[in-house]
This record gives C-alpha cells, sequence and structure tokens, in this order.
C-alpha cells in the first residue's frame, strides 16, 4: 500500500504521545519487528517527533511485510494498540483496516501472477532451448544449478515454447520416489505406467510405444531431480533408453521428441556423465545438451521484472516490493525463495498456491 498523507495525519495526534523518547521509538519498534528487521537501519531516532513519525511510516510501508501476510506497518500499529486505553483502540483499529483495506495485495490474480513470475530471467537458458528445437526435432538437455534456483519453473516455461504442448501430458518421472532412480528396471517399469504397457513390457515394446505415439504428437520426457540417480545408472539408463529411443524414432519433420533432466543440486555436469556443450557436436541428440546453470537473481533482473509488470493494468504491485527487500528476504536472490516472497506481498502462497501449475 501506499500510504496517503491523510493516514498521516490521523496516525500523528494517536502515536506522538507515544514517542516523544528516543528510548519509546526503539521499544516499540523492535518490540514489534525484531532486532533484526534492516528497515530499523533506516530510522533517524533522534529527529523530532512528527518528522520521525511520519519518516518511520513512510519507511515501514515501503519494507512492506515483516512476516507472511503482516505488513511491517500494521505489526507496528498493532503492538502499539495493545498499550493504549479502549477509546483510542478503536482509533488504532481503523488505522489497521485501512491498511489492510487499501493493500492492492489481493488484487493481482493467481493465475496472472504465475505467468509473471514464469517470465523472470532465465532469458539465456530460453533461447537456447529455442534454437536448439527449431533446428532439431529430437532433443535432450540437462536443466540444472545450485538448491532452490527454480529448476521446474524454468522447466515449466520451455514447454510453453510451443502452444501445441499445452495439450499433450509431458511424461514426468521424479527418479527420487521411492527410489526409482536406484535401478533402470525400476525406471523402465515407472514409463510403462505411463504408457499403458503391462509392468513386465520390454524395453523393446516401450520403445515401439513411444514411436507410435510419436506418429500422431510430440513426446516430452521428463526426469526430475536426477542428481539422486548414481552416476552410473544415469549414464547406463541414458544407453539403455535415450540412444536406442532416438535410433528408432520415425522421421518425422512435424513432430518433436525431446527429454529434459532435471539436477536439483548441481552435481550431475560435475560428474562423469557425458554432456554436449555445444548443439553442433556430432554426439549431439545422442548425449543430453548441457544447459546454462539457473542462478541466483541480481538486483538488476529483480528491478527489471518489477519495472515490467508495473504498466500492466491487471497487476497491482505493494509499494514495499522492491529489488532490496526481495534481495534481503530470499538470501541474495535464490529464486524459490523469491518466489515465496513475491506471492506473500501479493496476498498469495507458493507453496501450496501457485506451485501447483508447476510441470
Amino acid at each position: 500500500m501506499a500510504i496517503s498523507s491523510e493516514f498521516i495525519q490521523k496516525s500523528l495526534p494517536l502515536l506522538r504521545p507515544l514517542m516523544f523518547a528516543e528510548s519509546e521509538r526503539r521499544a516499540y519498534l523492535i518490540q514489534a519487528l525484531g532486532t533484526e528487521a534492516s528497515v530499523l537501519n533506516n530510522m533517524r531516532w533522534s529527529i523530532p517527533t512528527d518528522a520521525f513519525i511520519t519518516e518511520m511510516l513512510l519507511n515501514l510501508d515501503s519494507f512492506g511485510e515483516i512476516t507472511p501476510g503482516t505488513s511491517a506497518l500494521c505489526a507496528l500499529l498493532k503492538v502499539v494498540r495493545e498499550g493504549v486505553g479502549v477509546d483510542i483502540q478503536l482509533l488504532f483499529d481503523e488505522l489497521i483496516a485501512s491498511t489492510q483495506q487499501n493493500s492492492p495485495a489481493s488484487q493481482t490474480p493467481a493465475h496472472l501472477l504465475f505467468d509473471l513470475l514464469l517470465q523472470m530471467d532465465f532469458k539465456q537458458q530460453v533461447r537456447l532451448v529455442k534454437t536448439v528445437i527449431e533446428l532439431h526435432h529430437t532433443a535432450a538437455f540437462l536443466v540444472h544449478g545450485e538448491p532452490y534456483c527454480g529448476q521446474q519453473l524454468l522447466v515449466t516455461r520451455l514447454l510453453r515454447l510451443q502452444p501445441k504442448w499445452k495439450k499433450i501430458s509431458p511424461i514426468k518421472i521424479d527418479v527420487s520416489h521411492n527410489g526409482v532412480g536406484r535401478s533402470i528396471s525400476h525406471l523402465w517399469r515407472q514409463l510403462t505406467s505411463w504408457l499403458g504397457l503391462d509392468k513386465d513390457a520390454e524395453p523393446n515394446e516401450i520403445i515401439e510405444k513411444v514411436c507410435d505415439r510419436l506418429l500422431t504428437q510430440d513426446v516430452i520426457f521428463i526426469f526430475y531431480t536426477v542428481d539422486y540417480m548414481p552416476p552410473k545408472v544415469l549414464s547406463g539408463w541414458l544407453q539403455a533408453f535415450w540412444e536406442p529411443l532416438i535410433t528408432s524414432v520415425p522421421n518425422q519433420k512435424d513432430k518433436h521428441l525431446l527429454m529434459f533432466l532435471v539436477d536439483n543440486s548441481g552435481s550431475v555436469c560435475e560428474s562423469n556423465i557425458l554432456l554436449a556443450q555445444q548443439f553442433s557436436e556430432p554426439d549431439y541428440p545422442r548425449i543430453p545438451l548441457n544447459l546454462p546453470p539457473v542462478i541466483p537473481f541480481p538486483s538488476d533482473i529483480l528491478d527489471d521484472w518489477i519495472d515490467n509488470i508495473q504498466v500492466l493494468s491487471d497487476v497491482q504491485i505493494p509499494a514495499g516490493l522492491t529489488s532490496q527487500t526481495l534481495l534481503e528476504k530470499s538470501e541474495n536472490g535464490i529464486p524459490q525463495l523469491v518466489y515465496e516472497e513475491i506471492c506473500s506481498h501479493c496476498g498469495h502462497s507458493w507453496e501450496g498456491g501457485l506451485a501447483k501449475w508447476l510441470i
């Protein structure tokens, strides 16, 4: 919320008697925000009372939420309210209600916010994949980076590169689930359930089924958490599954066969797994292309994203949502923590909320 001059004028007579002394100012703010809130560093504790209150209100409003769903400004007003008489409490209740009613956070629809989060950075990876699939109808990629750096969101974005992919269901296997990735036989069995085959179907039957499907539609495989797999098993799986498959696919120029390996720890590219560094290499797409790693968002990426969405009429960005705030609350731009913080500012939840739309 961007607080109005009217809000400040209503607040001054209520807060003035309680904030004459610097010790009182510090006590209220620390009780409301804790000792570690960075906004405390912006306070000029010894300036005249009215000037301090005005500046404090603006700083708290700019800071945004101190905990999910609770703004720093609202937290302070609630703490101060506890120490005043009943009649004055009613006036504080009006102030608190106005901060919540005027907040535009919940006005941004969840689906729209999710689509906007998909547009944050990852341009290098998206451009590369787009180029590859224009040149190769069979392609394989390693999506990787440090933990919580948005690997799954990047895959979701990549699967929007072609509108027709919205109409198909990718074959998704989390190899960390129930130890699937520890055994090649378990991986084959997972594929049979996706393809509607008997659980004891032979590998050649599975490959034949994939080739049949390719006659009528694109086929996309996503293997999540491949960093869970021992390198020998992952290498063996690529040799047993991917290599025979790409030599068996029909020559269909209008259909794509894609495979995404998703590494959530950044360890696969440091192992002995064979990876292509350029899509022009002769072994590609027999071996997956090593995409640029996903990394934490720097401040300029966050600034650009905020600037770009502020021009959209359907989006209401809280005044406290700044790149500095996001960096402070996301361990210097770790993508998943950035998504959580943005959702919190906008009245939504990431985990259990928007994250359900990830592929």
